[in-house]
């Protein structure tokens, strides 16, 4: 499965920003080998519904199911929502440890996603 964390820098060693809309980059992540794409974060440039629309295009091409985030504003919540792409927000830390931390969370079977509740 392949997820996307915002990052800082273009490494899993780099920090989560605090707020989504302006991480410079966005790392694409294969969750079983923790392989991964850069990509510039297409919503910095952007804004309004051009950019939640974009960005749920590009997550879908890259097959991603999923973003981490600590914040991220409820436009782009609802275009990554209405995508059938799962946002999960309130982490923080470097990106390998919000992976690790993810994971984690994953299979202790914790996890509760409402993306639906973002939709209405």
């Amino acid at each position: 499965m392949k997820i996307a964390v915002p990052s800082t820098l273009p490494t899993l060693d780099a920090h989560m920003g605090t707020r989504f809309c302006r991480n410079k980059y966005l790392l694409i992540i294969e969750l079983e080998t923790m392989e991964y794409e850069v990509m510039m974060n297409p919503v910095m440039a952007l804004s309004g519904p051009a950019a939640g629309k974009l960005f749920a295009q590009q997550l879908l091409q890259e097959n991603v199911r999923i973003v981490l985030s600590n914040h991220c504003n409820s436009n782009i919540l609802k275009f990554l929502g209405s995508a059938g792409i799962q946002v999960i927000v309130g982490m923080s830390g470097s990106v390998r440890n919000t992976v690790k931390q993810f994971k984690e969370m994953c299979m202790a079977d914790t996890l509760v996603i409402a993306v639906e509740a973002l939709q209405n």
